[in-house]
């Protein structure tokens, strides 16, 4: 599989990064993405994972249509789960952003730039596959990483390139 995904990265010579402009066009184009000031996340300074100073921008997608052409089966049913979950304790106004990820009514998207010119990484606030394997191939790989096909990191970037539908 990764011979013949190979095969089509290298004939459909794919962009190696992408360009922050690229990223925000496509982010609101496809996915009616909506820019948030990086308030909204603060949170975000306690997470080890994340540098906050290199956040680029902050979207939230909450397009009842468009969410619900991005979850898979296996989604929806998660979020179904939640839903339930959260209907035997009483809400607060803290918990209505998270509430409303957990449950599939907002997907929030993170963009991060060390050198701001490219989106060199994300974090992704609610599942979604389809947009995650978008964002995935966003982020790029260095061309140096891309000669062997059955080295795990260069394969996952393939699938995700076949699964977002750039191959």
């Amino acid at each position: 599989m990764s011979e013949q995904l190979y095969s089509l990265f290298q004939s459909k010579q794919i962009p190696y990064e992408y360009d922050l402009t690229f990223v925000d066009q496509l982010l609101r184009t496809t996915y009616g993405a909506i820019e948030v000031s990086k308030s909204t996340v603060e949170d975000l300074k306690k997470d080890p994972m994340c540098d906050f100073d290199t956040i680029y921008k902050c979207y939230v997608i909450t397009d009842t249509k468009i969410l619900n052409s991005l979850f898979t089966p296996e989604e929806r049913s998660i979020q179904a789960e939640m839903s339930k979950k959260h209907a035997t304790y009483p809400q607060t106004e803290d918990d209505n952003v998270w509430r409303d990820i957990q449950e599939g009514r907002m997907i929030r998207v993170i963009i991060d730039s060390t050198n701001g010119t490219t989106m060199t990484g994300f974090n992704l606030q609610g599942l979604c596959e389809v947009l995650m394997y978008e964002l995935y191939v966003l982020k790029g790989i260095k061309p140096e990483a891309c000669t062997n096909p059955n080295d795990p990191y260069f394969a996952h970037y393939l699938e995700c390139l076949d699964k977002a539908g750039y191959l």
